[in-house]
This record gives structure tokens, sequence and C-alpha cells, in this order.
């Protein structure tokens, strides 16, 4: 049965995706065919969203009694001001609580690949790269991010995954564009026998050590099937405002 949440392209009702195939062919994962296998999160994601809303998804958001209106893969967020690469959605879901008001989801999928690179090398990136390119905002962007999630920068945040604050400055940006009073972050992780559970494992250290620092130690761990929050970030930007509660949580699927 398929699901009434309609499945589309960059948020475009009528260029809705209607089978595994489609869903490769208008949003396809960065690395194309690459990325495109089975067993990994972006082909994982699209087998269990093309025509339904997985269980555990559903589970974590049960009590927000949320209607999934719109679903898309692969979504570009713009964040700063900075220019570059924005925030690549997983998925990007568009809902409504009971009263009619917006909320905005953004899912990040994972099997076992990495949250990318720690803010110290991505720094270390940026200034390769501004010397070779003088105009390179990439330092403005790590300074601009740090600064509106954490209110300040230190040495503490250097071994943190970068990808995640930009999940959180894509979701919240996104949430700004609809008029959305609540965001709420999820990270999807797809489980099996033959996932590596040392890189597993990893991963939720990378979730925890972000959100001691990113709750000022409120919270040390993201457990499974629930939501924590809500949040705020501390310093509002043109895309980043400081009014938008924002929800962070964490689900697996079984594959």
């Amino acid at each position: 049965m398929i699901d009434i949440m309609i499945r589309c392209k960059d948020l475009v009702v009528i260029d809705q995706i209607g089978s595994l195939n489609e869903w490769f062919l208008k949003c396809p994962p960065q690395g194309k065919e690459k990325h495109w296998k089975d067993g990994r999160s972006a082909k994982e994601t699209a087998k269990h969203w093309v025509y339904t809303i997985p269980q555990p998804y559903k589970e974590i958001l049960e009590l927000w009694k949320l209607k999934f209106n719109v679903c898309s893969p692969e979504y570009v967020t713009t964040f700063d001001k900075n220019g570059g690469n924005g925030r690549n959605h997983d998925l990007l879901i568009l809902a409504e609580n009971e009263d009619k008001e917006s909320v905005v989801i953004s899912v990040e999928s994972k099997v076992d690949e990495p949250f990318g690179d720690t803010i110290s090398k991505t720094i270390k990136a940026a200034e390769k790269r501004k010397m070779d390119t003088p105009n390179s905002k990439g330092l403005n962007r790590i300074t601009d991010l740090r600064m509106a999630l954490f209110g300040k920068e230190d040495d503490n945040q250097l071994e943190l995954k970068y990808q995640l604050l930009t999940a959180v400055a894509g979701t919240i940006a996104e949430a700004k564009k609809h008029k959305a009073k609540s965001a709420i972050f999820l990270v999807q992780t797809f489980i099996s026998d033959e996932i590596l559970k040392k890189k597993h494992l990893q991963n939720q250290n990378d979730l925890d050590s972000f959100i001691t620092l990113f709750s000022n130690s409120k919270y040390t761990e993201i457990p499974s099937d629930q939501l924590i929050g809500p949040f705020r970030i501390t310093s509002k930007t043109k895309h980043l405002p400081d009014d938008i509660d924002l929800w962070i949580g964490k689900f697996d699927v079984e594959i």
C-alpha cells in the first residue's frame, strides 16, 4: 500500500517520485552509482521510503500527531551567506501538526558511514583552499556556524563532526523558510548483521559528543527512539533565527 505522503524532487509536488528507479533518476546521491548499492544508506533510504514510511520513524514522532505532506530526497538548503555547498538532506519532510502549524523534519541516513570530518580537519582543508583561492569563504562558514550553534569558538568543539553542525543549521534554515516554529533533526540508522559495529558505535559517540556541547551538558547522549529538546541556537543570523524550537532524535531500521 502506497503511503499518501507525496515523494517528489525539490519539494515540487508535480514532479513526483513513484518508483525506486525514479528516485535514483530524479534525486541521485552525490556519488551517483557509486553510492547506490544495497546495504548502503542512499539506496536503503529509497527502498524503505519510496512506497511507505518506516514504522520506527512513525513511532518516534507518534506523540506529535503529525500529518506528513511532502518528502524530497537529496534536498539542498542554503544556511548562510558564504556560498559554496548547502546542507544536503538525505530526506526533507514537510509536515503539519493538529493546529495546522508547519513542522520541518530533516533525516540523515547512515548504515556505518561516518559523519564526515571533524571541525579541526575541516578548518585545515578550508585554510588550504584559501591559500589557493583567496576569495574562499570556507573559514567564514565554519566560524559562523560555531558562533551560531554554540555562541563561541573553543577547542572542545574541534573534534566534533562538522556534518552535524551543517545538518542542524540546514534544518533550522529550512524551518525558517517554511515559517515553521518547530524543526526536527533525525538520524536514521539501518541495522543488519553485516554492519560494522565499531563504526556504528563511533557514530553514536560522535552524536553524543555533539549533543553534550550543543546542550551545555544538559544531555550527554542521544538515545534511540526518542526526541530530546527543544533547543534554540544562541546567535541568530539572516538564515538561522534564534526562535525556532529544534528537536533531535535517532531511530533504527532493520534491513
